[in-house]
């Protein structure tokens, strides 16, 4: 099962390798991490995908991250009702005869064409993993010749208290503080 965590950070360099890191030491697989600006200045939210049945090992991960000190909280958004999407172009060779055709499935998940100059057309896609899957894989009867996706990025839905990220930072422990101070 697929954990899917929103994880809000500091907006300064080294902390999303340090995140990656902290994960990846503790031997889970990142399907997928995106990372960008929020409505506060000074934080970076994250949604990191992670491939991990165990759900004593999905809370371990959520505890350690909320240790590091560069992070203020984590939601781990798997199991509440969340919206999580995803961002592609896709760019094809294709015939005028085949435009209509190809325009249609796009279309099917609101996705548009953005560029159809000279012979290639380049489309974009939004959506669910499922809805961007299925149209990629009906453009595979086409000549697709280069596709980019973003990952996944997760926004929870409605406004429950519960589900807010409480964004004060935490205090470094002991043996953290000690390590800053000698910088």
């Amino acid at each position: 099962m697929k954990q899917t965590l929103i994880v809000f950070v500091q907006d300064n360099p080294g902390v999303l390798n340090r995140i990656s890191s902290h994960i990846r030491r503790r031997n889970f697989n990142i399907e997928s991490l995106v990372a960008g600006r929020t409505e506060r200045k000074e934080i970076t939210r994250m949604t990191v995908v992670l491939n991990e049945p165990d759900k004593t090992k999905q809370r371990t991960v959520v505890n350690s991250l909320k240790e590091l000190i560069d992070v203020y909280d984590v939601i781990d958004a798997t199991e509440i009702d969340s919206h999580i999407r995803e961002y592609a172009l896709v760019k094809v060779a294709l015939k005028k005869d085949d435009l209509d055709a190809v325009n249609k499935i796009v279309e099917s998940v609101h996705g548009k064409i953005i560029d159809g100059t000279g012979d290639a057309t380049i489309f974009e896609l939004t959506g669910y993993e499922k809805e961007v899957e299925a149209v990629i894989k009906a453009l595979q009867k086409y000549d697709i010749l280069e596709i980019v996706r973003s990952g996944k990025v997760a926004m929870v839905a409605g406004n429950n208290s519960k589900h807010q990220p409480e964004l004060t930072k935490s205090e470094p422990n002991w043996t953290t503080s000690r390590i800053l101070e000698s910088y």
